[in-house]
């Protein structure tokens, strides 16, 4: 009986590579992690265990070998990937950098399924953003790689050129956002709708302006560079205060090495400022670890996004220099 054999890599410098061997003999599969991340560690061979017939047709329905031998996009970094697989006597052998096929991210899913603890594609992936506002709707769809705006009498779709630009920036703005939903007398508020890689949906609503939500500006700059009659009003958010902090609330979004999440501290310190490195209480009991300033807010005590008694204080701002290459 012929065995379908894959080898793929994907990975980059930074983050390390992923390196699995996959066996489909008849209606069973194994498979070999060779490498995880930046080190040889995690190695693991799986026993042969059959698997589900839809999962197999998934495979056929990929039509791999009808893959380009070579994808590349003129982007400096990213990310990597090599694939060869056997099938009797039909080989690809392709690979790419920063490129991938239209249906490269199915073929990531279809190996979650089989490895789910090598996480291909982040889970926590945004693939759909709505934006809601007044009368009007905007939508980012990474899997169409599309914008549409639905206006009041009319509706218009733009075709993303590089979506993951966009998306990255989506993710910065979103990913560990920490929004007071509360009640507060404030104009303009914009609900928002997050799908998740995972089907996960998350939504909330939010006073539409860059104090209560951080990075709004940055991302709405995205946007106006695909669209060009996205309305002022919307795509204008109130920018964020940068007055005294006499008498307000200094809140600073945080990001540790190594993570792309924004943590959110309070601090009385009104010299601190966007890319200082600070020394910051984390977890239960508050081990000291560092962090840089990505972004400072100004609030009063009714709009503050979180209860002054429970948000914790950065300690100040951190002396040695290990931080310098973050």
């Amino acid at each position: 009986m012929m065995a379908k054999q894959i080898k793929f890599t994907v990975g980059n410098a930074t983050q390390g590579y992923k390196t699995v061997e996959v066996v489909i003999r008849g209606g069973k599969v194994s498979y070999e992690i060779l490498r995880n991340g930046l080190l040889d560690v995690d190695k693991k061979k799986s026993s042969a265990v059959e698997v589900d017939e839809a999962w197999l047709k998934e495979f056929d329905a990929l039509n791999v070998f009808d893959w380009q031998e070579s994808y590349s996009a003129e982007v400096l970094d990213g990310m990597q990937w090599e694939l060869t697989i056997k099938d009797g006597k039909k080989i690809y052998r392709g690979g790419g950098s920063n490129a991938y096929p239209e249906n490269f991210e199915r073929f990531l899913d279809w190996l979650d399924v089989l490895i789910p603890e090598l996480e291909f594609v982040n889970r926590r992936q945004l693939e759909r953003v709505t934006l809601n506002y007044f009368e009007e709707r905007l939508t980012l769809d990474r899997r169409q790689k599309s914008l549409t705006l639905d206006k009041k009498f009319s509706v218009h779709t733009y075709r993303l050129v590089d979506e993951e630009k966009i998306f990255d920036t989506a993710q910065n703005l979103f990913d560990g956002i920490e929004v007071q939903d509360a009640d507060i007398d404030y104009p303009a508020r914009a609900s928002f709708e997050l799908v998740r890689h995972d089907k996960s949906v998350e939504t909330f609503s939010t006073p539409y302006n860059e104090n209560f939500l951080p990075g709004l500006t940055n991302f709405i700059e995205e946007l106006k560079g695909i669209a060009s009659d996205l309305t002022a009003e919307i795509f204008s958010p109130p920018p964020a205060e940068v007055v005294s902090a006499q008498g307000k609330y200094i809140f600073c979004k945080v990001q540790f090495k190594g993570s792309y999440k924004h943590y959110t501290y309070q601090t009385d310190d009104e010299t601190l400022a966007v890319g200082d490195v600070v020394d910051v209480p984390v977890g239960k009991f508050n081990d000291v670890n560092q962090a840089r300033i990505v972004e400072i807010g100004y609030f009063d005590e009714y709009e503050a996004p979180f209860p002054i008694d429970r948000i914790k204080k950065i300690i100040g701002k951190h002396i040695a220099t290990d931080f310098e290459d973050y």
